[in-house]
């Protein structure tokens, strides 16, 4: 099976987007037996600093010059070329390797939006510039699944994952601003793959290309999270104010992403996540998954809903990556 590459977007922050990606991607290694790399490609670190004990990402940064994501893309923005060789270690509490992440990737913002404008007219340079994380990709093909975690923006960082990845998913809140998000989300996805297509048809070298003209990010799914429930009548029920809003979600998402779908048969619901008490501030602090962290008390019932939480979601994400 050839690699896919799954992007973890929102342009809306607080979402729990971190938290999912980290916890989706061990419950695959651990109980799925699926090779993962995640990339941090968010200047605030945050997935770094909960795959890693502390000691790690700090003698890391340290350093005057850590091996990051910003070592792939600087190579290039200093003609360089791309990067020969991957600067991956290993996460061991999550089973996963991982790219870490380098606050001074935000830099690279404007050196994308730039060579942006050359991409849209053909130009070789701000073609090859978009495609970094292409070769990214293309170098880490060993993985089942390659998982990138993402700032909550529509800057040219997340444009340039976007543009080579296979699909996305979005983690999302229940709430209006979601709702806003996602409208978003569509919007700047449709002008920019029809901008990419044109530069690339109006590309100097088109042989020279790693991709087609036709490739588009695909849809994966969404994930609701972090609600809270209460019980009612001897049953468990989410609040009604969190309901009102998550009853129009199915709506919104068929109406925005419909066309981009990864199949046309798969539910896009992938689950949701409702908020666990203090296990995730648990899983954070002692850089575990929720599904492995040992601690006894309320632990104990949380970690065993958090379980079932991951094993449906990850099944789910299986079925829609394999759907017809």
């Amino acid at each position: 099976m050839a690699s896919k590459s799954v992007c973890f977007f929102n342009n809306k922050g607080g979402v729990g987007k971190t938290t999912l990606v980290a916890n989706l991607a061990a419950e695959l290694s651990f109980n799925g037996e699926k090779r993962i790399l995640l990339i941090d490609a968010d200047p605030q670190c945050n997935l770094t600093q909960y795959l890693l004990p502390d000691d790690e990402y700090i003698q890391e940064y340290q350093k005057d010059d850590p091996v990051t994501v910003y070592s792939v893309i600087h190579p290039l923005s200093i003609g360089k070329g791309y990067k020969e060789q991957l600067p991956i270690r290993r996460a061991e509490n999550f089973g996963c390797d991982v790219i870490i992440g380098d606050p001074r990737l935000a830099m690279k913002e404007d050196l994308l939006s730039q060579d942006w404008r050359d991409a849209r007219a053909g130009g070789t340079r701000g073609l090859r510039t978009t495609f970094v994380f292409h070769d990214l990709l293309a170098k880490a093909n060993y993985y089942d699944y390659i998982f990138f975690d993402m700032g909550p923006s529509l800057g040219a960082i997340n444009r340039s994952i976007l543009l080579v990845s296979d699909c996305f998913i979005l983690p999302a809140t229940i709430d209006i601003f979601s709702k806003w998000a996602i409208r978003n989300i569509g919007s700047a996805l449709s002008t920019w793959q029809r901008e990419l297509k044109n530069g690339m048809n109006n590309a100097e070298d088109p042989d020279e290309l790693p991709i087609s003209s036709n490739k588009q990010v695909k849809f994966l799914g969404y994930v609701m999270q972090q609600h809270k429930e209460r019980t009612e009548g001897g049953s468990i029920r989410m609040v009604e104010a969190y309901n009102t809003i998550s009853i129009q979600f199915p709506q919104i998402i068929e109406d925005t992403f419909r066309s981009i779908f990864f199949s046309a048969n798969m539910d896009p619901n992938l689950g949701e996540i409702k908020h666990l008490a203090s296990l995730a501030p648990k899983s954070q602090s002692t850089h575990q998954p929720m599904i492995r962290v040992v601690a006894k008390g309320s632990y104990t019932s949380t970690r065993k809903q958090a379980r079932e939480i991951f094993s449906h979601l990850s099944a789910r994400f299986l079925a829609n990556l394999s759907a017809e």
